[in-house]
C-alpha cells in the first residue's frame, strides 16, 4: 500500500480520478469473461448472472456474487421453437429471463422461485399524442407484426420476433419488429407503445431514463432510441396511458450505443461507423464532447458513464476516461505489476500476439465490462472486480501532497504526535483559533466513508478521536459512533464471502441501509442482519428479517408437520415481547405457507396477525370467507362484520348463505381447536379477539343492519326458511309500505286484510298489541278521509295524522284522537306549539295557549318556556312573547327582566324590577334603554323614585 492514497490518483483537468480494487483473484473459474460469456449485471453489480455464447441459446445461467462466488444456477432446456432469448436484473435484484415465446421468468429471491407471465397478454394499447402519426392497430390485430395461419385451427397466429430487450428499475422493455412492449414488473401490467410507421432495421440502439421533466414518483419512463442518422425519444407516461415521439432531428448518427448519466442530464451517443463519440444534454439542444476514437487501439467495446462527469471507453487491455475539452486519462491492463517488468519477455509476448492476431483478436487481450453506477463506475474482468470514481473534494483536501486543509493539518498532528507532541498540539491550536476543527472533524468521517482499505479509514477515525480530545464544545458523540459502526458494516458486507461492494453514497442513493438488508435476506443471512440493525439502530427494519427468516423456513422445512413448524414461527414472532403478543404482520408469512399446501399452517399464522383488517383479508384471500366472518365478529367490529356478511351474501347461493347465518359448527369447532393450540403455546391473541360469540348473533346481525334496509326480498325468504313468522308478518307489513301503489279503498281492504292476517299468525302479545293499534289507525284514515274529503292514508303514523290536521285547524278534533289513543298531553301540546311556529301562525298558537287572542292568563302542561324560546326564534310579535314570558313559572324574576329586555319590553322589565325592588336592575336599564323608548323611560324613572332613589 503506498505511504499515500493520492499516489494512486490520476488528475484530469481539475478534479482526480481514481481506480481501486474491489476483489481479485475472482473464485469463479472463467477463462475470457468478456468473449466468452453473455454477462448482465445487477445495479450496482451485487450480483453477476453469465451464460456461454458458444451454444446457440443459454442451457444454463449461473448467477455469482460481486467477488465471484457462485451462488446458484438455473438450468433450461433450450430446444429450437423454446429457448432463453436473454436475461437481465430489475432494480430490486430480481432476475427476469425472457423466452422467445413471449414469456418470461421473474424469479423474486435467490433460491430459484419464480413466476411465470406472457408480455403479450392483456396489453394496455398505450395512446400515441402525435397527431401526425397514425399508429392505429391494423386489421389482422397484430398491429403490422408479420403472421402466420395454423394449418390445424385456421387460426391467426402472430411471429414473435424478439429484436432488443432491457429493463430499466422495475420495467421490461421488449422491442419488437413494430412495437414495444413496456411492463411494470411489480404490478406486472403489461403496456403496448405501436411504433409500425417506423422500419425496424432502422433502429440501431435503445436506452430508458426516468422522465427529468416530471417528479420521480410520476409512473413515467423515457426511451432513447436510435433510428437512422438521429435519436428518437419516447416519453411513455403510465398513469395517463399514452406516448409521445419527438424525433431530435440529429445528422451524426446511426448510434451503435446510447449511454445515459445516472442523473441522466447527460447522454453519451457513439457512431461506430464513423469512430466518433458524442456528448449532449437531455435536450439534445447542446452538443458538450465530440471525440475521435479512430487513434485508440481498438474500437470501444463499450461506452460507459462514470457517474455524472465523464465517459469511459472499453479498450483492449485499456480504460480510457475521457472528460470535457477531449483530455483523457488511461489505466493499463496489459502490465499489471510494475515489479515483474522484463522488456525481453515482453517482446516475445508482443511478437506472440502479432503471430496470432488473425486466429482470435479478443482472446490475446483484457477487455473490461464496464457497470455504471452514480459515484462512478464498475469493472468487472476475468480477474477482478474494480471501482473507478472521483475523488471527493474532502479527500483531495486530506491527501494532496501539501494541503493544508483543516483536515489535513488534523491528520498530521496524529502522526506527529508520538514524535513531537508539542508541535501536534500547536496545530490543533491553530485549527481552534480559526475555529475550523470542528470541520476537520467532519471532513475526517465523510473520508473514512469514502474510503475503501481499513488502513485509511482507520488513519481517518484516529484523527476525528483525536480532535475530540481538544474541542472544547461537547462533540456529537453518536454521530461518530454511527459512522464507526457505518463502516464496520460496510466493511462486513464488502468482505468477498458476501460479496456486496457498495459505497455509502450507493447506499444512500438506492434508499437506504433498508435495501441493503433486504439484499442479504436474499443470501439468508438473517442474524448478521440483525446485527447490522443494532449497530446502525435500524428498529423499522427489524420485522423484515424475522418474515424472511420464517418464510425461509416453511421453504426449508419441506417434511416437517405444520404444528411443529408454527411453534417454531409462533415461538420466534411472539418472543420479541414480553406479553407473548405478535406484532409483525404475518401476510407475506401465510401467503409462503399457503403457496407451499400447508392450510393448516396457513390458518395458525392467521391468527397470529395483529390487524383485525389484515387477518381478514387473508382469510378472504384463502377462501376462508365463513372463518374470516367469525374473525370479524369476535373482533367486535360491526362494521367490518356488515362488511364481511354483503361479501358473502354476493359470493354464495342463497342456500350456502343462510346456513352461515345460522352458523356452521364445523368452523366453530376448527377455530377452537387452533384457539387452544396457540393457549398451549401461550400466545396472546387478546388484542384483537376479545368477544365472544354466541347465539344467533350473526343471523341477526345481518337481518337489522343489512336485510332490513337493503334486501327485504331476501330477507322475507330467509324467515320463511327459518319459520320466524312473526318478524315474517312485521317485514311483510314493512314491504306492503314500500311497495304499495293502492289508493283509497282498495288500499285500505288490501292493508286491513294483511293486518288482520297478521294478528290471527302471530304469538307475541307485544307485536299482537302494535297490530291492533295499527288496525285503529286504520279505521282512524278511513274515517278521516270521508270527513274531510281528502286522503288520510297517506299519513304513515298518528303524529303525522295529527300534524296534518293541526295545520288544518282542527285542533279539537285533534285533541279527541289524542284522548282516544292515549296520547300525552305534553307530546299533543308540544306537536301543536312546533307545527304551528313553524308555519308562523302565531294567532293560531297565541289562542291555543290562553283560549282566546284577548286573554292573558293561562296553563300549559307543558310551561311557557318553550312558547317564548320558538317566539324568538320564528320573530313571532313582541306582544306574544311579553304574555307568554309573563305567564312563566320557572323563570326566577331576574331572568324574566333579561327576556323582557331581549324582547325589548322594558317597561314590564322595569315593572317586574319594581315589584321585586331590585334598584340595580333599575338603574342598568335607565343606563341601557333606547332614548326613542320614552314611556319605558317614563316608567324607569318612576319606579326609582317610588323606591326612594
Amino acid at each position: 500500500m503506498p505511504p499515500n492514497p493520492s499516489f494512486n490518483w490520476l488528475k484530469l483537468q481539475n478534479v482526480y480520478y481514481n481506480i481501486r480494487t474491489c476483489y481479485e483473484d475472482l473464485n469463479w473459474s472463467i477463462d475470457n469473461l468478456y468473449s466468452n460469456y453473455v454477462v448482465s449485471f445487477s445495479p450496482n453489480t451485487t450480483l453477476i448472472a453469465i451464460a456461454s455464447r458458444n451454444v446457440p441459446h443459454p442451457n444454463l445461467i449461473e448467477i455469482y456474487s460481486n467477488s465471484g462466488n457462485k451462488i446458484w444456477s438455473i438450468v433450461y432446456n433450450s430446444t429450437h421453437d423454446d429457448y432463453i432469448q436473454s436475461f437481465h436484473f430489475t432494480s430490486d435484484e430480481d432476475l427476469i429471463i425472457i423466452m422467445n415465446n413471449g414469456k418470461y421468468r421473474h424469479y423474486y429471491d435467490l433460491m430459484g422461485n419464480f413466476n411465470e407471465h406472457n408480455f403479450l397478454e392483456n396489453l394496455t394499447k398505450m395512446d400515441n399524442l402525435n397527431t401526425n402519426d397514425d399508429n392505429s392497430q391494423m386489421d389482422s390485430g397484430f398491429n403490422g407484426s408479420r403472421v402466420i395461419t395454423n394449418l390445424e385451427n385456421n387460426e391467426t397466429e402472430e411471429i414473435i420476433e424478439i429484436l432488443e430487450v432491457k429493463t430499466w428499475e422495475n420495467y421490461l422493455v421488449v422491442r419488437l419488429q413494430t412495437r414495444l412492449i413496456v411492463t411494470n414488473l411489480n404490478t406486472f401490467v403489461n403496456y403496448e407503445v405501436a411504433l409500425k410507421n417506423y422500419k425496424s432495421t432502422d433502429f440501431t440502439s435503445f436506452s430508458a431514463q426516468t422522465n427529468p421533466n416530471l417528479d420521480k414518483t410520476e409512473e413515467a419512463i423515457v426511451l432513447q432510441l436510435g433510428y437512422k442518422s438521429s435519436v428518437l425519444s419516447i416519453n411513455i407516461d403510465f398513469g395517463l396511458t399514452n406516448f409521445e415521439v419527438i424525433d431530435q432531428e440529429l445528422t451524426d448518427g446511426p448510434f451503435s450505443s446510447i449511454a445515459i448519466s445516472p442523473g441522466g442530464q447527460l447522454i453519451s451517443l457513439f457512431n461506430k461507423q464513423l469512430k466518433k463519440i458524442f456528448v449532449i444534454n437531455n435536450r439534445f439542444d447542446q452538443v458538450l464532447l465530440e471525440y475521435d476514437t479512430s487513434n485508440e487501439s481498438s474500437t470501444p467495446y463499450q461506452v460507459e458513464w462514470c457517474g455524472n462527469d465523464a465517459i469511459v471507453l472499453s479498450i483492449k487491455d485499456e480504460i480510457k476516461l475521457i472528460g470535457p475539452g477531449q483530455q483523457s486519462i488511461s489505466f493499463f491492463y496489459d502490465i499489471e505489476d510494475d515489479d515483474d517488468f522484463d522488456l525481453d519477455n515482453l517482446l516475445v509476448k508482443v511478437d506472440s500476439r502479432e503471430r496470432d492476431l488473425k486466429k482470435n483478436d479478443d482472446l490475446l487481450f483484457t477487455i473490461p465490462i464496464f457497470q455504471s453506477c452514480v459515484d462512478g463506475l464498475k469493472i468487472v474482468t476475468t480477474n477482478k472486480v474494480q471501482f473507478l470514481s472521483r475523488v471527493p473534494e474532502t479527500s483531495v483536501q486530506m491527501y494532496q501532497i501539501g494541503s493544508s486543509s483543516p483536515s489535513s493539518i488534523l491528520v498530521d498532528c496524529v502522526d506527529k504526535f508520538s514524535s513531537n507532541a508539542s508541535k501536534a498540539h500547536g496545530n490543533i491550536s491553530l485549527l481552534k483559533a480559526d475555529e475550523t476543527l470542528l470541520t476537520a472533524m467532519n471532513d475526517c468521517l465523510e473520508v473514512a466513508l469514502d474510503e475503501f482499505a481499513p488502513e485509511w479509514q482507520r488513519r481517518a477515525l484516529q484523527a476525528v478521536s483525536f480532535g475530540k480530545i481538544y474541542y472544547d464544545d461537547l462533540f456529537d458523540a453518536d454521530k461518530y459512533l454511527l459512522v464507526v459502526n457505518t463502516i464496520k458494516v460496510l466493511n462486513q458486507i464488502r468482505s468477498p464471502e458476501l460479496g456486496l461492494f457498495l459505497t455509502y453514497r450507493q447506499i444512500e442513493y438506492m434508499g437506504g441501509w433498508e435495501q441493503v438488508i433486504k439484499m442479504l435476506l436474499r443470501r439468508n443471512q438473517h442474524e448478521l442482519s440483525l446485527e447490522f440493525i443494532d449497530k446502525l439502530k435500524l428498529e423499522n427494519v427489524r420485522p423484515l428479517v424475522h418474515i424472511h427468516w420464517c418464510c425461509y423456513k416453511i421453504r426449508k422445512k419441506l417434511d416437517m408437520l405444520d404444528l411443529e413448524l408454527f411453534k417454531i414461527i409462533s415461538e420466534r414472532l411472539t418472543s420479541l415481547t414480553k406479553d407473548r403478543v405478535n406484532y409483525i404482520s404475518v401476510g407475506t408469512i401465510s401467503d409462503i405457507a399457503y403457496e407451499e399446501g400447508r392450510n393448516v399452517l396457513c390458518k395458525l399464522l392467521i391468527d397470529l396477525e395483529p390487524s383485525v383488517t389484515k387477518k381478514i383479508n387473508q382469510l378472504l384471500d384463502i377462501d376462508e370467507a365463513l372463518l374470516a366472518l367469525i374473525k370479524s365478529f369476535e373482533s367486535g367490529n360491526h362494521d367490518l362484520s356488515v362488511l364481511i356478511l354483503l361479501y358473502l351474501q354476493d359470493k354464495l347461493t342463497t342456500s350456502q348463505f343462510f346456513k352461515i347465518l345460522n352458523q356452521n359448527e364445523n368452523v366453530w369447532k376448527e377455530d377452537a381447536v387452533n384457539k387452544e393450540t396457540l393457549a398451549k403455546l401461550d400466545i396472546n391473541l387478546s388484542r384483537t379477539e376479545n368477544m365472544t360469540v354466541t347465539g344467533d348473533i350473526i343471523g341477526h346481525t345481518w337481518q337489522e343492519s343489512i336485510g332490513k334496509t337493503s334486501s327485504p326480498q331476501l330477507l322475507e325468504t330467509y324467515l320463511k326458511h327459518e319459520d320466524k313468522v312473526n318478524e315474517l308478518n312485521l317485514q311483510k307489513l314493512k314491504s306492503f309500505h314500500k311497495d304499495n301503489t293502492l289508493k283509497g279503498d282498495q288500499y285500505y281492504d288490501a292493508y286491513k286484510s294483511l293486518l288482520t292476517k297478521s294478528t290471527n299468525r302471530t304469538l307475541n302479545k307485544r307485536t299482537s298489541k302494535a297490530l291492533s293499534r295499527e288496525l285503529q289507525i286504520l279505521d282512524l284514515q278511513k274515517k278521516l278521509s270521508e270527513t274531510y274529503l281528502t286522503d288520510f292514508y297517506q299519513e304513515k303514523s298518528l303524529i303525522a295524522i295529527l300534524t296534518r290536521m293541526i295545520t288544518m285547524n282542527q285542533i279539537k278534533p285533534a285533541k279527541k284522537i289524542v284522548s282516544n289513543f292515549q296520547i300525552s298531553q305534553e307530546k299533543f301540546w308540544y306537536l301543536v306549539l312546533n307545527t304551528l311556529m313553524k308555519r308562523k301562525e302565531f294567532d293560531q298558537v297565541y289562542e291555543f295557549a290562553f283560549g282566546s287572542n284577548d286573554a292573558t292568563v293561562g296553563k300549559s302542561p307543558i310551561g311557557f318556556e318553550p312558547f317564548v324560546e320558538l317566539g324568538f326564534q320564528t320573530l313571532a310579535p313582541p306582544s306574544h312573547i311579553s304574555t307568554y314570558i309573563k305567564n312563566s313559572v320557572k323563570y326566577k324574576y331576574d331572568e324574566k327582566v333579561r327576556m323582557y329586555v331581549k324582547n325589548q319590553d322594558y317597561e314590564a322589565a322595569a315593572l317586574e324590577a319594581f315589584k321585586n325592588k331590585d334598584i340595580d336592575i333599575l338603574r342598568s336599564l335607565q343606563l341601557s334603554i333606547p332614548s326613542s323608548d320614552s314611556l319605558g323611560t317614563r316608567a324607569i324613572n318612576t319606579y326609582i323614585q317610588k323606591l326612594g332613589y
